[in-house]
């Protein structure tokens, strides 16, 4: 592969190095002598140019002839504020030791490099003194095409050249879509090189790689003076993650959407309009003499736009390169590799109320409308209400400071219309990696029930999100009661479906309130109840593995420290902690208690607020003893009664006590959300051919 279209005007540029030693050899007279018809440039026109590269810290460059070889060579200068045909310019440090006099050298044109053309203006002489060089300007310049393709001078990013044994570091000095300019660090010994054969480029900004892919050299400079090599990528497409079935539908957008970000490899400021976005990426087009991006490369500072008010941050990859030869366009497809909660919950709800009527990932919600809705869907029953009645005061302001003001920890979605509350689901950050939906409930619009479409779009949402490395949402999990038949048909049938414990299981616990006493009572002797260790831990994921195989111990993370979720509902007003008790009889282990503290209500039944036990040993665990240990743990919670969430679920039935419900925790993991997605589709189409 070949640099793209190289014209002798090209190649006047080819060996600037700006940051390298200068002054550097100039071999291209004839493009000053070639009759063309190319643009003029008035004197004020230019001097406006000057002003601007100063006022910008640019810089321009001399072409001088050596009187005695006729060879050209080109300095760097630095142009200061001219208002009228004199030009006052500094000079590049590491130049004026070649440049004490001009004796032997003549002034032949003032050159600025604009990437796709350049202004050639041929000058006089008017002084030189350290270092400070006095010129008088033209009336008409030229502008001269350089290149059908923008070139860019970089500021010299580390990078590394690496073929088999071959390793040399170097810096990008300039860039074109169609050439990478690389100067080598060094001039000695650099053997081994083939040009002929495809290299590894690695190129680094700040100790992050912006770029990193196979290329071919199209220039080897590595015996010149500047010790330059260009080369161009050999890949047109790069994949930032697996492919999925079910794909992100692109939408494509007016100029409501926009993107900026500063050029990873230069200095300029990049604004596109959008073509098309979803939630896992973007995609702009431009000109093909603009072309700009290169497939592979890594932007760390995005911002997506939305009507010019919502700024939407993340870090993207580009993944493909298409040339448009019909339009003169090139089309370039953008992955977003990270972006954080908020933003991503402002693009998911944009794109899905342009995409999907009524349906809204939202922080906003009128609490009244959101309590008549709870009320008559019936999700507040009549017993649910008798608990929170006495205090429903705080119980209100929970909700509203949860709903409104704490999107890292708190996320629903709202079906409505004209401000009626169609479907309504809701996640809480319960765990370090883990989501709780911990409400769902959905009533008939018209002549449907949009309680499956919600469902569906809350884990359109979650399959998105996890992919993002900042996203902290490995598992989506709920509590639903078995013997509701559209939710059972829903979790646990796919679950039997999929047929793959690891990516989605359902256990089923037996649930009783259980009123604590006044008084603690002593453990019996032989008997210890400790806070979990490695050893206990590891015990316990045995006997999980072969009397369940499911995800409840990975989705917890007994062993990931709960520090930062601990510090995010802290910093929010809210309480969130969990720990882990091992009771053990005579070095046995007996039964695991996960100790789950929250706000009261902040679940409606409790069930993040209680205590979890797995019971390891039931024939020699009695109640007596078991209500002894919960006993001693009720310090911890200030309610006279605590939920307790039992495992193996026939637990209370041995003991011959009265189970009041049981609770199927379903677990899915996120790398199954498009599992799940193609399994609703399909009961979705099923539900509308029966409707």
């Amino acid at each position: 592969m070949k640099e793209e279209n190289v014209s002798p005007a090209d190649s006047m540029l080819q060996n600037v190095s700006p940051h390298n030693a200068l002054p550097w050899l100039f071999q291209h007279q004839k493009l000053f002598i070639t009759e063309d018809t190319d643009q003029s440039l008035a004197l004020k026109n230019l001097i406006n140019k000057l002003n601007y590269i100063n006022f910008t810290d640019g810089h321009i460059f001399f072409l001088l002839n050596q009187n005695y070889t006729g060879a050209q060579i080109m300095i760097k200068a630095y142009p200061q504020p001219c208002a009228k045909n004199e030009l006052v310019s500094h000079l590049d440090p590491s130049d004026t030791l070649a440049l004490t006099d001009l004796k032997n050298h003549g002034l032949n044109n003032l050159v600025i490099d604009e990437g796709h053309t350049a202004i050639l203006a041929p000058v006089q002489l008017i002084s030189l003194e350290g270092g400070i060089l006095r010129t008088s300007l033209p009336e008409v310049s030229k502008i001269k095409t350089l290149r059908k393709i923008k070139r860019f001078p970089c500021d010299a990013l580390n990078c590394k050249i690496i073929q088999g044994d071959f390793h040399a570091p170097g810096r990008l000095i300039d860039f074109s879509a169609g050439g990478l300019g690389i100067s080598l660090n060094g001039r000695k010994n650099i053997k081994g090189f083939d040009d002929s054969k495809p290299a590894l480029l690695n190129i680094n900004q700040n100790g992050i790689q912006i770029y990193s892919g196979l290329c071919q050299c199209v220039r080897n400079g590595i015996d010149s003076l500047d010790n330059k090599v260009v080369f161009v990528p050999l890949n047109n497409q790069f994949s930032l993650f697996p492919k999925r079935e079910m794909r992100n539908a692109r939408q494509q957008v007016g100029p409501s959407f926009s993107v900026s970000f500063q050029h990873p490899f230069f200095k300029g400021h990049i604004e596109r309009d959008l073509f098309d976005i979803s939630q896992a990426g973007f995609s702009i087009k431009d000109k093909t003499e603009e072309d700009i991006l290169l497939p592979g490369l890594f932007i760390p500072d995005i911002s997506i736009i939305y009507a010019g008010i919502v700024k939407m941050k993340c870090s993207a990859q580009v993944v493909y390169r298409e040339v448009e030869a019909e339009t003169n366009m090139i089309k370039y497809g953008l992955a977003i590799a990270d972006m954080n909660l908020e933003s991503f919950t402002h693009l998911s709800q944009i794109l899905g109320t342009s995409n999907v009527s009524y349906a809204s990932i939202s922080t906003e919600v009128e609490m009244d409308t959101l309590w008549e809705f709870f009320f008559d869907t019936g999700f507040i029953y009549g017993e649910k209400y008798k608990n929170i009645q006495s205090s429903r005061n705080s119980f209100k302001e929970l909700y509203k400071k949860l709903y409104h003001d704490n999107p890292d920890i708190g996320r629903h979605l709202l079906y409505k219309k004209n401000g009626k509350i169609y479907g309504h689901i809701a996640m809480v950050h319960a765990y370090e990696h883990s989501w709780l939906i911990h409400h769902f409930a959905a009533r008939r619009m018209s002549n449907r029930l949009p309680g499956m479409t919600v469902l569906k779009h809350i884990f359109q949402y979650a399959g998105s999100y996890n992919r993002l490395p900042s996203a902290g949402m490995n598992h989506v999990m709920t509590y639903y009661r078995p013997n509701n038949d559209i939710i059972e048909r829903i979790f646990g049938n796919f679950t039997r479906h999929l047929n793959d414990s690891k990516k989605s299981s359902v256990d089923v616990f037996s649930y009783m309130l259980f009123h604590k006493e006044n008084s603690a009572r002593k453990l019996p002797d032989d008997w210890v109840l400790r806070e979990i260790t490695l050893r206990d831990l590891s015990k316990l994921k045995d006997f999980y593995e072969s009397t369940s195989g499911g995800l409840l111990l990975s989705a917890i993370g007994l062993d990931v420290p709960s520090e930062s979720l601990k510090k995010s509902f802290a910093d929010a007003g809210f309480i969130r902690e969990y720990r882990t008790y091992c009771l053990c009889y005579k070095d046995k282990h007996i039964a695991f208690f996960i100790l789950d503290q929250s706000d009261i209500k902040l679940n409606l039944s409790d069930l993040i607020n209680g205590l979890k036990i797995i019971i390891t040993e039931p024939d020699i665990l009695s109640w007596a003893m078991l209500a002894a240990v919960v006993n001693g743990l009720g310090g911890y919670y200030p309610e006279a009664s605590i939920p307790l969430l039992i495992f193996p679920s026939c637990f209370l039935t041995l003991q011959n006590i009265t189970v009041e419900k049981q609770y199927a925790l379903w677990i899915l993991h996120a790398k199954a959300c498009d599992d799940l997605l193609v399994y609703m589709n399909r009961l979705i189409n099923l539900q509308t051919r029966r409707q």
